[in-house]
Order: structure tokens, then sequence, then C-alpha cells
């Protein structure tokens, strides 16, 4: 039984130190790096079956946030505005259109994509940022 609750006790902790590996401040980006990465580019995510490809128009602070869907001239999907971002501090935060309530995350590089972390937990990983808008994510319809 010790043995049992020991290895459990590893596995937790493990675990807790992987989700806080992935939120860690020394992986944060923050200040103008944030604003460089966040302000005029689409941030490509994916979450379970969840799909985002969210363009942040305009400049730092905060703009507005259009979902790209498929295109901008697609005639039964087209893009979108949904809300807006804005960076206060060092959080990205987004209010989305209809009352819904305000997303805040940190932002933390990943080898080459980023994480949206919440409270030192990873809400979505593996999100990339490419610069510009207008540029979808190759996300297959």
């Amino acid at each position: 039984m010790k043995q049992l609750i020991g290895a459990i006790a590893v596995l937790l902790a493990c675990i807790s130190g992987e989700a806080f590996a992935q939120c860690s401040t020394l992986s944060q980006v923050t200040g103008l790096p944030l604003q460089q990465l966040v302000a005029g580019s689409t941030v490509c995510a994916i979450r379970g079956a969840e799909r985002w490809q969210e363009e942040h128009r305009g400049v730092a602070p905060g703009g507005q946030l259009w979902d790209y869907k498929r295109g901008p001239t697609n005639p039964v999907d087209p893009t979108k505005h949904v809300g807006a971002w804005r960076i206060a501090g060092d959080n990205v935060s987004y209010a989305y259109l209809g009352g819904s309530p305000i997303f805040t995350y940190t932002v933390h590089a990943n080898g080459g994509t980023y994480n949206f972390c919440t409270g030192g937990a990873p809400i979505v990983t593996g999100a990339t940022f490419i610069p510009g808008t207008g540029v979808g994510c190759g996300f297959p319809p």
C-alpha cells in the first residue's frame, strides 16, 4: 500500500512539474517581445476539437480580434469580428462580443510554439503566431 501511495505521489509530482514547466516564469514572454509577438499577427491553436485562427488587428496595447474562419472571401464562413484583445502588463486579455467573460493569459515560449497559461496552468499549448492578418493557419476545412 505504501508503494502505491508513493507511486501516485511521484506521478502527481511529475504531472505538476510538467504543467509548471509549461508556464514557468523563465519561459514567459513579456514586455516589448510580447507586444511584437501578438500585435498584427494571427494566432493558430488547437485544443481538443476546438481550433483558433484569431487575427490580432491593431497595434499594442490592443485592437480588434477577428476569427479567420475560412477566409475573408468565403461565402459560407467568412472572417468575422469577434471581439478585442489587449496587453496589460505581461498579460494578454480577450473580450469576446456578446458579453462573455474576459479571458486573461500569460504567454510562454515552448521550443518554437507558445503556451497560454492562467494561474500557472497551461490552458492552450502548442500555439503558433503567424505575422500578419488575412493569412489563415492552414487548418483543413
